[in-house]
């Protein structure tokens, strides 16, 4: 099952994978523009783990 991470926990999660300060701000652009999924809505926004790892591949 795909796993799902609200906006902060992508933050820190990508922060990580990264190695370098990725924001909720930098989060929410991508859901903005597209690059990521959002699931939910009314302030339970989350995105698929795998979107992320893809994008930032």
């Amino acid at each position: 099952m795909p796993e799902l991470l609200t906006i902060k926990e992508a933050s820190k999660w990508a922060t990580n994978y990264l190695k370098k300060k990725v924001t909720t701000s930098n989060i929410s652009y991508l859901i903005q523009y597209g690059r990521v999924s959002k699931i939910g809505d009314n302030g339970n926004t989350q995105v698929f783990k795998e979107d992320l790892l893809e994008y930032y591949q």
